[in-house]
């Protein structure tokens, strides 16, 4: 009902937006506030809902001395394809729709007509799951979390003709992607399906070492290379500009469906389409505009995501993107050439806003994140074509990869030296200690500050020095007149 109201009242808002004269701008304020306070009310309290019946059952496997039950098995389907841990165990996601608990001679079957609750079990490494895929486990053991061995999960029936079809294009795509990518494949699989099953420990924890961790992450990057993609393909079939966007755009869908609906790509293909219907309504948006409607949209279509760390990340990164990456731009042209300033400056701009949620969730900023990510982003866009385009390739003409694999490898051992060389910079630890972060905090927010009061100083001293000019101007005109009219005069 919270989520409801929140639409209705938000349908209200857009509408007096456009009927509004600019003088009744606080008012539209005004009801945008009530809007977010709505909708978020509505998040927490279907985040509520959906962890109060889990914190049940997990008190019932804590507890299990007390109140003799515990749950033995547990149907349900999944809502994200199954996901390799740090561990390699396997993570899987349940939406619950039937459960049984036992006890001392005593079952109990609970069953919904529809999913109700979602539910995390692990166990062993074992074969990918995707999304859609009706399954039943067995003999669940319980503790700090939910465990299942691998023998005793089992699918109940077959999977909806949707995710019958997403999970054979994906197959397809992973297996062109490996021919197409030879000893590079499971790092083409991360940066294009998302899939991190095959990839080493040892190089996911050195993206992380290296402040390059979201390069790893699908989002909007990813995104922006595959409408890349089918805009020059496009423009040389189609000539309409308009068309050619909403067939990226199409495609750009079609990836996140393929991929998996993670909160960074969902922001990203939010963002897109908010920013489509803006000009399909002649109503162009601003960019903060554009953010503000891809949390709307997340809120309401993925509300137990969206204040994940990932989601608080990427919006974080993108808001900063947008406040300052034109300032650092300013500052760095003058002494870098255009394309290097252009990197830097958005590799500042992202740790800036991200700088904020590291300190506080982790406490730690690695300052070599700026030069990491510069280097190595220039490298990933170039693995990421190769390997887009030879995975397509591959899946009709297998030697392809004859071609593709060896500039792969490469490209991946330059990409290791680089994130080794960013990994053996030093990074700046605060500890647990909360005062040490809240004053890392404070000292991040007066850097940002000075960098607006730098440019707002000089405007200031220019104005002043017109001022002053003028001032002079008009004395001296004034002189020359009266001098004028005295020799008028005579």
């Amino acid at each position: 009902m919270q989520l409801a109201f929140a639409v209705l009242v938000g349908a209200f808002v857009v509408s007096w937006t456009g009927l509004r004269a600019a003088r009744e701008r606080e008012r539209i304020l005004l009801c945008a506030l009530c809007v977010g306070f709505a909708l978020s009310s509505g998040v927490f309290r279907f985040q509520a809902q959906q962890c109060a019946l889990g914190g049940v059952l997990a008190s019932l496997e804590n507890e299990k001395s007390t109140c003799g039950l515990s749950i033995d098995v547990v149907e349900g389907r999944l809502d994200i394809d199954s996901q390799t841990t740090a561990r390699k165990n396997r993570r899987l996601e349940l939406r619950v729709r039937a459960l049984e608990l036992v006890g001392p001679g005593l079952r109990i079957r609970c069953e919904w007509k529809r999913p109700v609750f979602t539910l995390l079990v692990f166990s062993e490494t074992g074969p990918r799951l995707f999304a859609g895929t009706e399954i039943r486990a067995e003999s669940l053991r319980g503790g700090d979390f939910i465990w299942v061995d691998a023998r005793d999960i089992r699918q109940l029936e077959e999977a909806w003709l949707v995710a019958r079809l997403r999970a054979l294009l994906a197959g397809h795509f992973a297996q062109g992607i490996s021919m197409a990518a030879g000893r590079a494949g499971s790092l083409a699989q991360a940066l294009l399906l998302g899939v991190r099953d095959e990839l080493d420990t040892e190089f996911k924890s050195l993206f992380q070492e290296a402040g390059c961790a979201h390069l790893l992450s699908l989002s909007g990057q990813h995104l922006s290379i595959i409408c890349a993609l089918v805009a020059l393909v496009g423009r040389r079939i189609e000539h309409k500009e308009k068309r050619v966007r909403r067939i990226s755009l199409g495609f750009a869908w079609l990836f996140v469906w393929l991929a998996g609906p993670g909160p960074s790509l969902l922001r990203s293909v939010f963002m897109l389409s908010a920013a489509e219907a803006g000009r399909m309504l002649d109503r162009p948006q601003s960019s903060f505009a554009v953010l503000s409607y891809a949390s709307v949209l997340l809120a309401l279509c993925a509300p137990s995501s969206v204040d994940s760390l990932s989601s608080v990340y990427s919006f974080s990164a993108m808001a900063g993107l947008m406040l300052f990456s034109s300032r650092f731009a300013g500052f760095l042209k003058p002494y870098l050439p255009g394309s290097v300033a252009q990197a830097f400056s958005a590799s500042l701009a992202a740790l800036c806003g991200t700088a904020m949620v590291s300190v506080l969730t982790f406490g730690t900023l690695i300052p070599a994140s700026i030069l990491s990510g510069t280097a190595a982003a220039p490298v990933m866009l170039a693995f990421m074509w190769i390997a887009l385009g030879g995975g397509l390739l591959a899946v009709f003409v297998p030697m392809i990869g004859y071609v593709t694999a060896p500039a792969l490898e490469f490209l991946q051992a330059v990409l290791t030296s680089i994130l080794t060389f960013g990994a053996s910079l030093p990074a700046i630890h605060l500890g647990a200690n909360a005062a040490w972060r809240v004053a890392a905090c404070v000292l991040i927010v007066l850097i940002v500050a000075l960098m607006y009061a730098v440019p707002w100083l000089r405007w200031r001293k220019a104005r002043r020095t017109i001022e002053d000019l003028r001032a002079r101007n008009l004395r001296l005109r004034s002189r020359a007149e009266c001098l004028l009219f005295e020799v008028q005069e005579e």
